[in-house]
């Protein structure tokens, strides 16, 4: 019975996801998802208390883990170079959204509209995204006094990097011509991220290469 009801109420979810990317969440009503994911409309209202609860539901399941990737490498600056560091976790975090591309997809765009939802997990999840950033970015100034970019350019130009695949899918599908479950577009563009925190760190190659050995 127990697998039932989690077999429904995760059919529900990916039903949402599907609707919400391809409709936006305005233009999917719950009579949509019930009927395409085929359950009663009072069975999303007793998981999620209607549209709105399933759509948080998708946004905080997807930040929980996202959070748990960086509380991992904040953890680790005690131990661990931080240049290393941040491009672990720019890897990490990569893979997580290609993993999670619907969920990504989905609270990206939310993340663009000014909502009571929205300003709740700027002040939680986006406020400890920042604090552990900040943390990584300092630490890499304290040992590297050529980095003269404010905090603020650099963190903008790293979400972008983290974020445009998954704002933008129906304009790299569209005309790019790319297709955001295209695996070789995923492993080319991670290289691509890495190669730009090389550039702006200043990083020597035969210095990482003999820590990551070291390790």
């Amino acid at each position: 019975m127990e697998q039932e009801k989690l077999a429904t109420k995760n059919k529900v979810i990916e039903t949402a996801l599907t609707l919400f990317k391809i409709n936006g969440y305005q233009g999917t009503s719950v009579r949509d998802i019930s009927k395409k994911a085929n359950v009663n409309i009072a069975t999303i209202s007793y998981y999620f208390k209607g549209k709105q609860g399933l759509l948080e539901y998708i946004i905080v399941e997807f930040l929980e883990g996202y959070v748990k990737i960086l509380d991992k490498f904040s953890l680790l600056l005690q131990h661990k170079n931080a240049n290393l560091i941040l491009k672990e976790l720019v890897e990490e975090v990569l893979s997580y959204y290609y993993l999670n591309k619907e969920y990504a997809s989905i609270f990206f765009r939310e993340l663009t509209l000014d909502s009571i939802l929205i300003r709740e997990i700027m002040m939680t999840y986006l406020a400890r995204e920042r604090y552990t950033f900040t943390q990584i970015y300092d630490a890499i100034r304290l040992r590297n006094a050529k980095i003269t970019m404010p905090f603020s350019v650099f963190f903008v130009q790293l979400k972008s990097f983290l974020s445009t695949p998954y704002l933008f899918p129906g304009y790299l599908n569209e005309v790019l011509y790319i297709q955001q479950n295209d695996l070789y577009f995923f492993e080319r563009y991670k290289e691509y991220v890495e190669k730009w925190i090389d550039t702006l760190l200043d990083m020597d190659e035969n210095f990482i290469r003999h820590v990551e050995l070291s390790s």
